[in-house]
């Protein structure tokens, strides 16, 4: 089951007695248990009760879910950082297993339990995970694919009240990455500054939008495969400030334009961006921007510019040139070199 799916069984109004979320994306996991927290319990704190599994026996949450609610339908437990459904040691070792078995065997019909855990896989084999996956619900959040990832960014500024254009998500996304949490505090900021009604594009995320260092670097390689050489210069020299070395720099772009080069080829052969990511073995957006940049050049063209790439590579390790004037001058002759082929 998807993070979609699963959103769209909640407001439904169908609640499951055992809830087992668990993977890398930890802002989708906080996002389904408020979603079932205002689906069972909204605002009643007495029949919604939290533990960590650091600090309190997972038995003391199964008792809590045995025990009936009060002036309720149903009573909501919350279980954080259950770590023995994975191969993981948890910080404690008094955790009664086999009384949560029992429960998840036989889960109370007036209760939901949640657990959840911030691990890549869990262990299948225990029977605790069997019993989980046979009575609730076992469900994994991992990065977003693409048109799951706009709709999440569409759906988030749906509920700000305001409007983001396929541009901006692009930019937003090349610019600051696909981690959700930090997406979330760049989609907040930006809504506040396009206020309501209003609307998200390009320009405003050129001018707000936060960026890491390895975000830097992969702005300032479209800005030299868009052909825009006075920013990419301007960039350079912000990461070469930053400690990139310029070899480091022609590396990456070397990567993107193999990256066109390979997306250029499959895609005439008409497989997907999804089709064509896990056959060159990178992420479906970074397939699709690659897809758009690769547009602007032949096959032959791309071809030409990784000859040339690979013997300003060589000449920089043979010592026949340095590192940054071999740089300075790709990116101001790159242009006229790609217009020159034919």
């Amino acid at each position: 089951m998807s993070y979609r799916e699963i959103m769209q069984e909640i407001k439904q109004g169908v609640i499951r007695p055992i809830y087992v979320l668990y993977g890398t994306e930890q802002l989708l996991i906080r996002e389904v248990v408020e979603a079932i927290e205002q689906a069972v319990n909204p605002g009643d704190s007495l029949n919604t009760l939290r533990f960590h599994c650091d600090e309190t026996p997972v038995q003391v949450a199964v008792q809590e879910a045995e025990t009936l609610p009060f002036l309720n339908d149903r009573r909501l437990v919350i279980v954080q950082n259950a770590v023995f459904f994975t191969g993981s040691k948890s910080a404690r070792n008094d955790h009664d297993l086999d009384m949560l078995l029992r429960y998840l065997e036989n889960p109370a019909s007036t209760s939901t339990l949640i657990l959840t855990v911030y691990a890549d896989k869990l262990d299948e084999r225990k029977k605790i995970t069997k019993a989980a996956q046979k009575s609730g619900k076992v469900v994994p959040f991992f990065p977003l694919k693409e048109q799951e990832l706009l709709d999440w960014i569409l759906a988030r500024t749906s509920r700000a009240r305001v409007a983001i254009t396929r541009e901006a998500i692009a930019r937003l996304v090349l610019t600051s990455g696909s981690s959700l949490s930090f997406l979330s505090t760049e989609l907040n900021k930006l809504s506040l500054y396009a206020g309501e009604n209003g609307t998200i594009d390009e320009e405003t995320v050129d001018l707000l939008a936060s960026r890491t260092l390895e975000q830097d670097i992969f702005v300032f390689v479209d800005e030299v495969v868009r052909l825009r050489t006075e920013q990419a210069l301007r960039l350079m020299e912000d990461l070469i400030k930053n400690k990139q070395a310029p070899i480091y720099l022609l590396f990456m772009i070397t990567r993107q334009v193999r990256i066109m080069l390979q997306v250029k080829i499959q895609s005439v052969r008409g497989l997907s961006s999804q089709q064509i990511a896990g056959l060159i073995g990178v992420h479906p957006y970074a397939c699709k921007v690659a897809g758009e940049q690769a547009k602007r050049y032949t096959k032959l063209e791309l071809e030409t510019l990784l000859m040339e790439l690979a013997d300003i590579d060589y000449k920089i390790k043979t010592g026949k040139t340095e590192d940054r004037q071999a740089l300075e001058m790709f990116l101001l002759t790159m242009p006229r070199k790609v217009k020159s082929v034919m």
